[in-house]
């Protein structure tokens, strides 16, 4: 047998050059990726809220919304910046395209963010007071139009929207389940108020999304007129996931007992005009940047339990320089995480275990 010896490799210079170079545009060009790490929690105690027309109460300790710091859609991501991100185990590095629309620019995102911070503001005023026991009355108003849809110049921009097929619509979760069993190119009747004109009906056909589900092409949102003047605002945060914090904050505001009691609680979720909580992205983060600010208890969304891992780890993990424990409590409803943030100090939480 004719015996083999190994030959060490080589490679020609041109090629080498080439090769290096690859690697090194590896690194340095562009790549379809964003970077998230932990924010600074924002305490809306302070002159987050303001409330006038009506008795406002004293509040201790902080109660802050947590929120996550995500590179833009215009951002040079490399190479270098993702393998420092997957280094950093206070950073996550996921693909653009799950936080970001294709072709959205960082105007645009911004823009967006916004407007769901106004309509979570809204929602959490509309679930205080409502839990409260106010009375506001409410209705659905047309924001947008989609040019491309049979929607466009029937409906417009200011309608307030009364009916589908009959059926009175009290909020796009329910325009949007009744679309459900819809096709493209199904007729459906809409009544609305136009201002001068009174009550308009209109017939639409509905158009089709890429995945051939159907929609009508507009934009709703519910506005309320409230007993009194509410106003919340929050400096560079955008999105919908300050909604349960915003709510507890406005309750804790207009009655006399004081659910804080000089702690140091944060929290994360959306919130509906009737007080249920829904889970939010980017939540390692924002318990990561409440840890490094001291929180005690953290309110998280029942549905994100599930995103939760490493629940044992998270939990041995001191909280700033206070020594102790930060607690993981999920609540369903603003309803839940009030009656969770009366029980005394030395009450047993519950906690995300029983959700995983």
């Amino acid at each position: 047998m004719r015996s083999i010896m190994p030959v060490k490799g080589r490679l020609l210079t041109p090629t080498k050059v080439l090769v290096t170079l690859l690697m090194l545009a590896a690194f340095f060009l562009p790549a379809p990726f964003v970077i998230l790490s932990p924010g600074d929690p924002q305490n809306i105690l302070g002159s987050a809220i303001t409330i006038t027309g009506t008795k406002v109460y004293p509040t201790s300790g902080k109660l802050s919304v947590t929120s996550v710091m995500v590179t833009d859609p215009d951002s040079y991501i490399t190479g270098f910046d993702i393998l420092y991100g997957w280094v950093d185990k206070d950073r996550a590095v996921i693909p653009r395209s799950e936080v970001y629309p294709e072709g959205e620019t960082a105007e645009q995102a911004v823009e967006e963010g916004a407007a769901e911070m106004s309509g979570s503001q809204i929602n959490a005023t509309a679930a205080a007071l409502s839990y409260l026991g106010y009375k506001s009355a409410s209705k659905i108003v047309v924001l947008d139009i989609n040019k491309s849809s049979n929607a466009y110049k029937a409906i417009e921009v200011s309608d307030q929207l009364l009916s589908i097929d009959d059926r009175t619509v009290k909020s796009s979760s329910e325009l949007i389940a009744y679309l459900g069993d819809k096709k493209p190119g199904d007729l459906v009747t809409i009544k609305v108020i136009r201002a001068g004109l009174g009550v308009l009906t209109k017939s639409i056909k509905l158009s089709a999304r890429e995945d051939n589900s159907a929609f009508i092409g507009i934009n709703i949102e519910e506005q309320f007129d409230f007993p009194f003047d509410v106003k919340i605002k929050l400096e560079e945060t955008g999105g919908p996931s300050g909604g349960l914090i915003f709510a507890l904050g406005v309750v804790e505001k207009l009655t006399p007992e004081n659910l804080v009691r000089s702690r140091n609680i944060a929290g994360t979720g959306t919130i509906t005009t009737d007080g249920r909580v829904g889970p939010i992205g980017g939540i390692a983060e924002k318990i990561i940047g409440a840890q490094a600010d001291g929180v005690e208890i953290f309110l998280t969304p029942t549905e994100n339990c599930m995103d939760i891992k490493n629940l044992k780890a998270l939990a041995k993990q001191k909280s700033g320089n206070s020594g102790k424990v930060m607690k993981i409590v999920p609540v369903a409803t603003l309803a839940e995480a009030i009656s969770l943030l009366e029980l005394p100090d030395n009450a047993k939480f519950p906690s995300c275990q029983s959700f995983t």
